[in-house]
């Protein structure tokens, strides 16, 4: 629409302060943390316990593909 995008970011400090009033931003500044920090995630031990071995991405695309022909 060849319009460019307007938008603010809410500090912390903001946040907590409207979220005495509005609930929804009190649940937000208490789940900030999920927003700052990247997910690292190692799944050994499952692979281990569990015998796993995760279908590569290509082999699942392929295989749902086929499912949904039928």
């Amino acid at each position: 629409m060849n319009k460019s995008n307007k938008y603010q970011v809410l500090p912390a400090w903001g946040m907590k302060a409207l979220g005495l009033f509005v609930p929804i931003l009190k649940e937000m500044y208490e789940m900030r943390y999920q927003y700052d920090r990247d997910y690292y995630f190692d799944s050994t031990k499952f692979i281990r316990k569990f015998n796993y071995h995760p279908t590569d991405n290509q082999t699942a695309v392929k295989q749902t593909v086929e499912k949904l022909k039928k």
